[in-house]
């Protein structure tokens, strides 16, 4: 049986062994899948007993312990950075100058006290937002202020002030006194209110005090000269503008009597009046003219047509109407009743007859005359009615026309006088508000005022250095920055020398943690498990032939190849207690170097080296007599028998080949020491000859890139890669993976009492191993009998 793995590995992501599901084939496997060996299969998490809580989609985590572990493992870095800035914040705060803090409160008036101001004024002066209140903040630290308070103080005030800071300087030369005001004064608004602390700090409490109500004082004196000096200048402002709107209105008043002398518009009011009066009288009159043109006109149409037609005229009512036609008609009827009464009584010549007749006539023409005249007289009234209606609408015309220049002379007019009249009132106002503003300056308050003055702090309380808060911040802070190096550190350490860099990194599960051995030679660690000088050590080789026994693609492998990345890594250590931990389980074991540039089997287990491998190979005979037989109980040895000069070449002849073939029939199991993969490649020629590969790392000695791409040449090769053995981890990181693996508080307290077994006799030791075994073994049968009745 050459190689019992035979399946398909184009999916490397879901090749299963048995029943534990292990992604072997993939690097990222994390990514995809998880593996289920020893513990926890049910949930899918990682490492033997209860380690890891992982779930398959997101692949290996840290935990706590992981950062625990990355702490602990350079603790140094930590150790020294906390001591550092611990110590340096030890130093900076018993060599400090002590310094004082005063503080002053004064509150910031939401109103304009100014007694006669109106409410509109106070409505601006009020303080209604977060801005408002900001923008006195922003006055108080503003830079007049600082200048202010600087020039308040007397030379000898000036020298106490500067005392403390001689040989002070900064990027600009020696320190000023206002570099130094502006640098220990600090505005602090109080929340929800409008009072402000007025914050100052001084190596002199006294001084302290006194700077801090100054800059109350100056803040309340400046703020009070800038409202008088901005009213006084509001004051000088109206009376300027004033001056302008009394010259305007001077102005516009020559202007109005310039215009009325030229318009001759004395009162123009009084004029519209009497020309309004003037223009109804002629209309009244053309109405009367044409009531009297349109009658006469009738009239003499009438007396026309009479005479076109003989009719007699005085049959016309208004010539009838007239005293002389009408006596004359009737004494023309009068006489020619008297005619016809004498006619019947006197012929025509008798002389009554004939002086009626006579009347008659004379009447007659009297008559004619009268008619004639009332007609001469219609005809010259119509004439005189025609002449009169046409001078009373030239008249009214002529008055109308001066209505109208009237009219544009009052546009103009009252154009000038509300112009005057505005300018009027302006002037009027300006000169009441700046009469109103010089009444307010005499009277004008601050909008602030002290509630608080400052007093000096206590000599034993100094405000800095606080003793507390600056160790309290050396210690966090030395801590954070110990950590963040740790970290940082860590972040950038590319070498293998975790759990989770073996599983998360190369992709590979874990199979055992060595701890470093002390104080023993290379002989005496080849057989470590032999004998109880470490019991970690042996421990840990039992949990790995256990994984390796329990495990259904391995449980049936007869042969094993253990390699590295890079030399030194304790391949030989691991291949002989491997080999040994499976020939003290009573099977037969052939431990086999193949190693054929350095080969260090033989010479670790105190053999010689002088026949092998290659003797056989190169020579004839069987390879029976170059097998050391019986090293220990069930295990043999079969060395490489020197160093090859053309080690590929052995590794590929087909006797190498045939001669594992055999061996596979004499032995349940053939361990395989083989060169590091980084080096050179002999291992490569032997992986399709084995059934599985143990992968060794050794702690904090291989990068993670270099081990990743020699893993990857053995996922090429489709030879089960089982997984990898942490090698040489110092006994303190190895109780972390022990936490980390052990199923529950009585492996750790088996440790322990195996810790105080090495101090004891033999024959004590002995004793008290006995009565753990045994121990062991109940709980152990207890817990299995639990297993079954729970199966059935």
């Amino acid at each position: 049986m050459k190689n019992d793995y035979t399946g398909d590995q184009s999916n490397m992501n879901s090749n299963h062994y048995g029943g534990y599901s292990n992604n072997y084939g993939n690097p990222q496997y994390y990514n995809h899948g998880s593996y289920r060996y020893g513990g926890n299969s049910g949930s899918g998490s990682y490492g033997y007993g209860s380690y890891g809580n992982v779930s398959e989609e997101q692949g290996p985590q840290r935990t706590f312990k992981d950062y625990i572990f990355l702490i602990r493992e350079r603790i140094w870095y930590l150790i020294i950075v906390f001591f550092i800035i611990f110590l340096g914040s030890i130093l900076y705060t018993f060599n400090k100058t002590k310094l004082y803090t005063a503080y002053a409160t004064i509150e910031l008036l939401r109103d304009d006290p100014t007694v006669m101001n109106s409410a509109s004024n106070l409505e601006q002066n009020e303080i209604r937002s977060s801005e408002d209140l900001n923008t006195h903040i922003s006055r108080l630290e503003s830079v007049s202020i600082i200048q202010g308070v600087e020039k308040r103080f007397q030379e000898d005030e000036l020298a106490q002030f500067m005392a403390p800071y001689k040989g002070t300087f900064s990027f600009s030369g020696p320190l000023t006194a206002f570099e130094i005001l502006s640098i220990n004064r600090k505005i602090i608004p109080r929340r929800m209110s409008l009072m402000v602390n007025i914050a100052y700090t001084h190596p002199n409490p006294i001084m302290a005090a006194k700077i801090a109500n100054l800059f109350g004082d100056e803040y309340i004196n400046t703020m009070l000269s800038q409202n008088i000096d901005a009213s006084m200048k509001a004051v000088e402002d109206l009376r300027k503008r004033a001056e302008q709107k009394k010259n305007r209105v001077e102005e516009l008043e020559l202007k109005l009597a310039e215009y009325r002398e030229l318009k001759k518009a004395v009162s123009l009011d009084k004029q519209e009046n009497i020309a309004a009066e003037q223009l109804a009288s002629l209309n009244e009159i053309k109405t009367m003219a044409k009531m009297n043109l349109d009658q006469a006109e009738i009239r003499w149409n009438l007396t026309q047509d009479y005479q076109k037609q003989g009719k007699e005229l005085w049959e016309l009512p208004f010539i009838s109407e007239q005293i002389r036609v009408a006596t004359l008609i009737e004494q023309i009827s009068a006489i020619r009743i008297a005619i016809s009464t004498k006619s019947k009584r006197y012929r025509e010549k008798h002389p009554e007859m004939r002086s009626l007749l006579q009347q008659l006539q004379e009447s007659q023409s009297e008559l004619e005359y009268a008619v004639q005249n009332a007609v001469d007289n219609i005809s010259g009234y119509f004439a005189e009615s025609r002449d009169n209606f046409k001078q009373a609408s030239k008249r009214l015309l002529e008055k109308e026309r001066e209505m109208i220049e009237l009219s544009k002379t009052r546009v103009e007019f009252n154009s000038l006088i509300r112009d005057l009249e505005v300018e009027q009132m302006t002037y009027q106002k300006l000169t009441a508000l700046m009469a109103e503003e010089k009444i307010q300056v005499n009277i004008k308050n601050a909008n602030a005022r002290i509630i608080d003055k400052a007093f000096p702090p206590r000599e034993d309380r100094p405000s800095s250095p606080n003793v507390f808060l600056n160790l309290a911040g050396g210690f966090f802070g030395g801590m954070i920055f110990g950590l963040g190096l740790v970290f940082a550190v860590a972040l950038l350490d590319d070498k293998v020398k975790s759990v989770y860099d073996i599983e998360a990194s190369l992709g590979l599960p874990i199979l055992g943690i060595i701890p470093k051995v002390k104080k023993l030679d290379s002989v005496s660690k080849s057989h470590i498990v032999t004998s109880t000088t470490n019991r970690h050590v042996t421990e840990n080789f039992r949990s790995m032939l256990s994984y390796l026994k329990i495990n259904d693609q391995t449980k049936n492998s007869n042969v094993f190849l253990l390699t590295s990345t890079v030399p030194s890594e304790g391949k030989s250590f691991i291949s002989s207690n491997l080999a040994l931990s499976f020939a003290s389980n009573g099977e037969k074991v052939l431990l086999l170097d193949g190693d054929l540039r350095l080969p260090n089997v033989a010479k670790s287990l105190q053999l010689e080296n002088e026949s092998g491998v290659l003797d056989y190979i190169q020579g004839e005979g069987t390879f029976d007599s170059y097998i050391a037989k019986e090293v220990y109980p069930n295990l043999d040895i079969l060395a490489s028998g020197g160093k090859a000069k053309n080690p590929t070449a052995i590794l590929n002849d087909s006797k190498f080949e045939s001669m594992l073939l055999q061996l596979r029939d004499r032995y349940d199991k053939i361990i395989i020491d083989s060169p590091p993969l980084a080096a050179v490649s002999d291992s490569l020629n032997i992986v399709p000859l084995v059934d599985a590969v143990i992968y060794v790392i050794k702690y904090d000695s291989v990068k993670k890139s270099l081990a990743n791409s020699c893993i990857r040449r053995l996922w090429e090769s489709k030879t089960p890669l089982l997984g990898a053995v942490l090698n040489n981890v110092s006994l303190g990181l190895s109780h972390y993976y022990y936490s980390q693996y052990s199923a529950n508080k009585k492996y750790s307290a088996y440790y322990m009492q195996e810790s105080y077994l090495g101090n004891m006799d033999e024959s004590e030791a002995e004793e008290s191993n006995q009565a753990i075994v045994a121990d062991t073994f109940t709980e152990t049968k207890t817990d299995s009998d639990s297993e079954d009745k729970l199966d059935s």
